[in-house]
């Protein structure tokens, strides 16, 4: 919750972790796009993001390092919007934590974790697109997406929610197959997307009696199964997949209001077919996404910072602290999948927009998903040379009669 008198917010429980965990490497910073059928007119869109901050004043923010807590102040920095000149997801400045810029027909909106997740930032960029196109092409209709309050977009939905447990579980965590290999210098990212039909992939999720989500998770898990030895199926391909709490708890905060599940397969020496594995998946997803262990799990990790103890520990042993747990996280999750979900646009401004996509830093690899009407956008970021993971996955879709369109940017000689 913000506090007024002293122009300052409290991190909010996801928040915490991102500051004593970022690297150059991965700094925890994640794009969303929106590509319009038309070129970008900057000087409309800066008047489009000024009058989005009016909505979202949360947004200008800086971070900062306390004796006990990181916390986030309200910034005086201008945001201007530029020509794209950065690497994708490259490393935010502390006074700013987002940026907004143009390239061609595209609008992007890169933002630091510590200051909200995926589903706040979509919302920020649904409102920018909005302003830019009422004001572009003088839409007269009223288009209202929302009507959350300013105080409800700045609300902590983790201290609402919050309630005490009587005994915190400490989760024990199982080490994965990790991923490895040669990676490109000086931190490059490789973007590699894929552009399919909701359509079709809905109908393939339905062939197989399952979710969207379970589908492509199952189709990952076999295409990094198809690049390990016999020796490395030892050990459990893990999954991180990000839950959107606002979907179990009434909640339009903009801030982080996200939890993790981890849904696991062990692969055999014989051929694991797909919907064996997608029967193992969807089988751990029910039991993940039920309502009881979802706010369990919460209320768990809140927990901590609640204890009067751990809140008069220094900042700078647990900045350590949670770089222990971050670490003890990484090696038990092969990689992660965020599935953002469809976005939906006013009919009014239909038209105008051709697709949005999503991806995010990362160690090693990531993938991220959103779709907006028939196109679906399927993105992985990666520090690796080798594509083969990504280049089985497509394959996998394809061979079961999906059509990709496949994008990527240019990394050092590639």
């Amino acid at each position: 919750m913000i506090k007024k008198d002293k122009n300052w917010y409290k991190l909010d429980n996801a928040a915490k972790i991102f500051p004593p965990t970022s690297t150059k490497e991965n700094p925890k910073v994640f794009r969303f796009a929106c590509e319009l059928y038309e070129k970008i007119d900057s000087k409309t869109l800066q008047d489009a993001l000024d009058l989005t901050l009016e909505e979202y004043p949360y947004f200008l923010a800086s971070l900062k390092k306390g004796l006990f807590w990181y916390y986030l102040e309200t910034s005086s920095v201008k945001p201007i919007v530029r020509q794209e000149d950065h690497a994708i997801c490259d490393k935010l400045d502390k006074e700013l934590l987002f940026r907004v810029s143009y390239y061609n027909k595209r609008i992007n909106l890169e933002v630091y974790h510590a200051l909200t997740d995926g589903t706040g930032t979509l919302a920020f960029l649904k409102s920018l697109v909005t302003n830019y196109l009422v004001i572009k092409h003088n839409i007269k209709d009223k288009i209202i997406l929302d009507t959350t309050s300013i105080y409800e977009k700045e609300s902590d939905s983790f201290e609402k929610y919050y309630q005490k447990n009587d005994k915190i579980d400490i989760p024990k965590s199982e080490k994965a197959y990790i991923l490895k290999g040669n990676k490109y210098s000086e931190e490059r990212l490789k973007i590699i997307e894929g552009v399919v039909s909701t359509k079709d992939v809905v109908a393939l999720s339905k062939k197989y009696n399952t979710t969207v989500t379970v589908y492509l998770t199952s189709i990952l898990i076999k295409s990094i199964g198809q690049n390990m030895s016999n020796k490395e199926k030892q050990k459990p391909v893990i999954i991180t997949i990000p839950v959107n709490l606002r979907k179990y708890f009434k909640s339009n905060t903009a801030r982080n209001f996200f939890n993790t599940i981890f849904v696991k397969y062990q692969f055999t020496n014989d051929n694991d077919e797909l919907d064996k594995i997608i029967k193992e998946i969807d089988r751990q997803f029910k039991e993940n996404l039920a309502k009881e262990k979802i706010s369990y799990q919460m209320n768990s990790l809140a927990g901590f910072e609640n204890i009067f103890l751990i809140r008069l520990v220094p900042v700078f042993i647990k900045d350590i602290v949670l770089k222990y747990f971050n670490y003890k996280n990484e090696i038990a999750s092969t990689m992660t999948l965020s599935n953002i979900g469809i976005v939906e646009i006013p009919n009014q401004l239909q038209k105008y927009i051709k697709l949005f996509d999503v991806c995010a830093s990362t160690n090693t690899i990531q993938m991220c998903m959103c779709s907006y009407l028939d196109n679906m956008v399927l993105s992985f970021t990666s520090h690796f040379v080798n594509a083969e993971i990504q280049k089985c996955f497509f394959e996998e879709l394809t061979n079961n009669g999906i059509s990709v369109i496949i994008n990527s940017n240019k990394v050092g000689d590639d």
